[in-house]
């Protein structure tokens, strides 16, 4: 979609609204997320507006749309006709069943249809539902309207949230959510209301410490897994796990020499490896962070180099024979869910860092920070080409941009894990 742009003396009222960055006249690149808005103050009021969506995708088209709005409200006493103000009495419960549409891909208008993960959609709802539990005791919700929500009921909630969240992060995670909510009730459904979540005071974050894991200290935990008993007891009545599975070890140093996210590692094939013209070898595999978010299933992809040390490990599992295959390359003879492997190397790794005597909290997540602190040493600013944090769609099948296999050669020859 073109940007979209606004006149010099552009029309009073007249917005360019961007619903990734759900604010007006944003400085972003999401154009394909972007309209023309209305926005008309009430004379005799303080902040009464009507708005309209419109549907021009050029200047001169949203002026003569927005003029004409106005004269229609002008017309009307500055009422809304049916056809411009849609969906405008829900209940705060019809409200929220709605969103819970909305959010799971079903609502009618599907223009607006978002993908979103099932653990964003359920906790967005969640949110919801903790904000009808703080205002409960003082609206009768089966009745209660969105468009009476108001700033007491806000700070309700904000002090509610407050004495169940002790973390900064999640308490601003819920009042972002349902700020979000209410933007959806803006923007998508029409509603004719302000936003209350709009300014609320966020918690002070604190800034996050980074742990990576030293050579000593992955040996310490490889070593555990061979000498330190296995067995983790449990609380209650005596339960006890054996947490020593036959592909830790091997799990452990994928992490580590891949720098991949769980699902990526645990789903890596020997059919996903790829040789340059040049000879370089390295792991094509779908960028499945992005594609969460996408329509375009297999066209975002991560790369991953396969320098010295991660070829001398894959030629111990046996590259030369299985180079071909579509196995998997960590635990191929697996009878149990990527899931559960997934889990058991995460629980695992902590329960031998412990058994090691380590203090550090270093946790399997921290192997990735490892290996990409280790790669920025070597590649810079080219290091979120390796790390997905910056994607690349493929050109044709298996052609790759020449500044992805430029920047794969350089990474096989200069990353080296622990130096």
């Amino acid at each position: 979609m073109k940007k979209l742009t606004l006149g010099r003396n552009s029309l009073k009222g007249l917005k360019i609204f961007c619903k990734v960055c759900n604010r007006d006249n944003p400085n972003c690149k999401h154009y394909e997320s972007q309209y023309y808005k209305i926005r008309v103050h009430i004379p005799g009021t303080k902040n009464d507006i009507r708005s309209k969506k419109l549907s021009a995708t050029n200047y001169l088209d949203a002026v003569q749309e927005a003029t004409q709005f106005q004269k229609e409200l002008v017309s009307n006493n500055y009422e809304l006709v049916q056809e411009n103000y849609v969906g405008n009495d829900f209940t705060l419960v019809g409200a929220i069943l709605k969103y819970t549409q909305y959010l799971g891909g079903n609502h009618e208008l599907v223009q607006f249809r978002k993908k979103i993960t099932i653990s964003h959609e359920k906790e967005s709802f969640r949110f919801c539902k903790y904000f009808c539990k703080a205002i409960e005791h003082k609206h009768n919700l089966k009745t209660f309207r969105v468009k009476d929500v108001s700033k007491h009921d806000v700070a309700l909630f904000y002090t509610w949230a407050e004495s169940h969240f002790p973390s900064p992060r999640t308490f601003n995670k819920c009042m972002i959510s349902l700020r979000t909510f209410f933007n959806f009730l803006i923007d998508v459904e029409d509603i004719n209301i302000k936003n209350p979540f709009v300014g609320f005071k966020s918690k002070s974050v604190g800034k996050s410490t980074i742990n990576t894991v030293s050579k000593r200290e992955f040996d310490l935990i490889l070593d555990a897994i061979d000498t330190e008993s296995p067995i983790l007891k449990l609380g209650g009545k005596g339960e006890e796990k054996n947490m020593k599975f036959p592909y830790l070890k091997e799990g452990f140093k994928l992490f580590l020499l891949t720098g991949g996210r769980r699902e990526e590692v645990v789903d890596l094939k020997w059919g996903d490896i790829y040789q340059s013209e040049s000879g370089t070898y390295f792991f094509m595999i779908s960028n499945k962070k992005v594609e969460r978010n996408s329509n375009n299933k297999g066209s975002y992809m991560k790369y991953i180099p396969i320098n010295s040390d991660l070829l001398s490990f894959l030629f111990e599992l046996g590259f030369e024979d299985k180079k071909h295959t579509n196995d998997y390359i960590l635990f191929p003879e697996r009878n149990i869910s990527n899931t559960t492997i997934m889990n058991n190397l995460s629980k695992s790794f902590t329960f031998y860092r412990k058994s090691a005597k380590i203090e550090k909290g270093i946790s399997l997540k921290d192997l990735r920070k490892t290996y990409i602190t280790w790669v920025n040493q070597a590649m810079g600013n080219k290091t979120g080409i390796l790390t997905s944090h910056s994607t690349e769609k493929v050109l044709k099948e298996h052609y790759l941009d020449p500044k992805v296999i430029s920047t794969i050669e350089k990474a096989v020859l200069e990353v080296r894990i622990f130096g």
